[in-house]
């Protein structure tokens, strides 16, 4: 008989609760999104977060098992995310996923937020073909990742500043648009060209397999000030005679740029035949259109999760707690949360 996990993650605004047959059979995957809570302070608020993920998480707990048709007798292990994230809001799952874990006497499994991430494609291609470059973008993360085995990895390159979804997320605000700014610039991305400006695209051919995005958020805010038009209410406006799409099309035609050409080119390095994408921002068409068809163009096999597996889910941190199970790498209840990645 297959063990079957449950999984907890709440490492940031979303509460998701996740249970897992084996290491791909989904058997729920539900997640909360807080963004509209937060949406007035044009951010998230972490002690906001917090309290959210206490009210909601027994309820999407107890939905996830109406969901699998399964008690709690059935569980063979709990996994929840520790790191990073932010701290009061990794501290309600962990509680949760202790205290099921002292009361059901079965493992606990902490996770690596991010390193779960790359496992979205295990629950949609099965298991991964080692070695393999990973490339997470993650509202908070743009990693690539050198993979020889399950947690025998390498970061081999890093964001130096922001990273790419935090830089598209603060874009799309400097133009109107509410958090998450991904599908709104997306969006643009899918009906504009991405050439009818020409904006910075930061370390693309140096420093390494590292990337910088403050320069490209610093140039779209220059950008928007230079071309502000105040001659009609007093109010500070777009100049009317430039449109918004293909402004932010050019915007993120520089962030893909800068994706494509680093991944493809550190994958060239270290002589690997496998990509896979994950992370919030891999869920845009635009970017998996454009690794798509540089795969082609160079024989290289590219493993991409859909949409609703690259933000932010409880089933990809469950996949990876099913590897470490079946390694009996366990954890004890004196495991504590840590804002900050551990690797």
């Amino acid at each position: 008989m297959s063990i079957i996990g449950l999984g907890i993650d709440t490492t940031f605004d979303d509460t998701s609760v996740a249970i897992l047959r084996g290491k791909r059979e989904i058997l729920a995957n539900l997640t909360l999104s807080q963004f509209q809570d937060h949406e007035e302070f044009g951010g998230v608020v972490p002690e906001r977060a917090s309290r959210k993920h206490l009210e909601v998480i027994n309820i999407l707990i107890a939905d996830a098992l109406k969901k699998a048709q399964l008690n709690f007798s059935r569980i063979d292990y709990i996994a929840v995310s520790n790191h990073p994230g932010l701290l009061g809001s990794l501290l309600v799952g962990l509680t949760v996923a202790k205290s099921l874990a002292y009361t059901l006497q079965c493992p606990l499994i902490g996770v690596n937020h991010v390193e779960a991430h790359p496992y979205a494609n295990v629950l949609s291609h099965g298991e991964m073909r080692f070695p393999i470059l990973h490339l997470v973008v993650a509202g908070g993360h743009t990693l690539l990742i050198k993979a020889r085995g399950h947690f025998d990895y390498k970061i081999i390159g890093r964001s130096l500043d922001d990273a790419a979804g935090e830089c598209v997320d603060k874009v799309a605000k400097m133009f109107g648009h509410a958090m998450p700014g991904g599908p709104v610039v997306d969006s643009a991305a899918q009906e504009f060209s991405g050439d009818a400006f020409d904006f910075p695209r930061p370390l693309m051919h140096k420093n390494g397999h590292n990337f910088s995005f403050s320069g490209l958020k610093t140039a779209m805010l220059r950008f928007r000030e230079q071309n502000l038009d105040t001659s009609f209410s007093g109010v500070n406006e777009l100049n009317p005679l430039l449109e918004e799409g293909p402004i932010l099309a050019s915007f993120f035609q520089s962030v893909v740029d800068v994706l494509l050409h680093k991944t493809f080119k550190a994958a060239k390095t270290f002589g690997l035949k496998n990509i896979s994408v994950s992370g919030g921002l891999a869920a845009s068409r635009k970017l998996r259109s454009a690794f798509e068809e540089e795969s082609d163009r160079k024989g290289i096999n590219l493993f991409y999760p859909p949409p609703n597996l690259c933000t932010d889910n409880a089933a990809m941190v469950t996949c990876l707690a099913a590897h470490r199970y079946e390694a009996k790498q366990f954890d004890d209840l004196t495991l504590d949360a840590f804002p900050n990645l551990i690797c």
